[in-house]
């Protein structure tokens, strides 16, 4: 298994603590690099990395699709003017909040809506 400790050392950067700290720590005091912890040790304490840094969202895959379409219907020049983009439209729609601040049921509906009429109209009117 390929390692990328650039995520262990992104995750600790975050949490503000030393990794040869918190591997000692996962570990019990067996260990203090990462290379000494066998591939199931490396993958469980990535997971746990994960959860402490509370990096997992729920609706991020959702949100990653709505700009994926939006970047393909070239909604502004960047993140931030797409970003803006998407919040405009979904201000107009029934929940009327910004994306961010959807509960994942409203994003999966909003979603829907975007890809199925929203996508669907912009193709449309590129084969006119």
């Amino acid at each position: 298994m390929k390692r990328d400790y650039s995520k262990v050392f992104a995750a600790c950067k975050t949490i503000r603590r030393e990794y040869k700290d918190v591997v000692d720590e996962f570990t019990k005091g067996r260990h203090c690099s990462l290379r000494q912890l066998t591939d199931k040790e490396f993958g469980d304490l990535e997971m746990l990395l994960k959860e402490m840094t509370g990096r997992v969202r729920p609706g991020n895959s959702q949100r990653q699709k709505m700009f994926a379409i939006a970047t393909k219907m070239k909604w502004g020049k960047d993140a931030r003017e797409r970003n803006q983009a998407i919040d405009d439209w979904l201000m107009k729609q029934k929940y009327g909040k910004p994306l961010m601040q959807l509960t994942l049921d409203e994003l999966n509906r909003s979603l829907y809506i975007f890809e199925t009429k929203v996508y669907k109209d912009y193709l449309k009117g590129l084969n006119k």
